[in-house]
């Protein structure tokens, strides 16, 4: 069998970071929620990275994965972290399928050092879910790269995963009463 058309996610774990620091920073922006594709939820300002040192290692790490992910891809490297936030997802919050325009890689870093199952998978959905729900939905004996419609990934501490910016995703609910789901989400040009 021959992969063609294929949708790359680079994982990577980045647990020898400050993850407490990183956190408390992410709840330190919380204020008036920007409105993008989150339901409910708080969506931050971008993060003004020049002089930022809490999260300077990480963005480090972020550049170069972003950049041996691009040589994996056969791309240009990319050159900068062009912007960061956080999403800080409580009970009953999600995130609306979307996609990041004007930059080659998105991606996501879980700063938390616990996420409960139910706290809101991100689910990244097939280029062609559309089309091959038609006739290949409800087909599959077990799902797996090819034929699934969607994939879920769910939040690890410490953990970040790097996507093509056109590929669709979102956040599921977060179920859980007692946590707040906490994401920093960033582009890459």
């Amino acid at each position: 069998m021959i992969d063609l058309f294929s949708t790359p996610v680079k994982t990577s774990n980045y647990g020898g970071l400050d993850l407490k620091s990183i956190e408390e920073y992410c709840l330190s922006k919380e204020g008036v929620s920007l409105k993008h594709s989150n339901e409910g939820g708080y969506h931050s300002k971008f993060f003004d990275l020049k002089d930022d040192t809490v999260l300077h290692n990480l963005c480090m790490n972020i550049l170069k994965d972003g950049q041996a992910f691009c040589d994996e891809l056969e791309l240009k490297r990319v050159v900068e972290i062009d912007a960061m936030w956080t999403i800080i997802n409580d009970y009953g919050h999600h995130n609306r399928p979307h996609i990041h325009q004007n930059c080659l890689l998105s991606g996501v870093f879980y700063p938390s050092t616990f996420y409960p199952d139910d706290c809101g998978d991100l689910t990244l959905k097939h280029p062609l879910e559309d089309i091959m729900g038609y006739d290949w939905d409800h087909t599959q004996t077990k799902y797996n790269k090819y034929n699934s419609l969607e994939w879920s990934f769910k939040p690890q501490p410490g953990h970040a995963l790097i996507f093509p910016s056109w590929t669709t995703h979102y956040v599921k609910t977060n179920l859980n009463k007692d946590f707040k789901r906490i994401a920093i989400s960033f582009n890459m040009k």
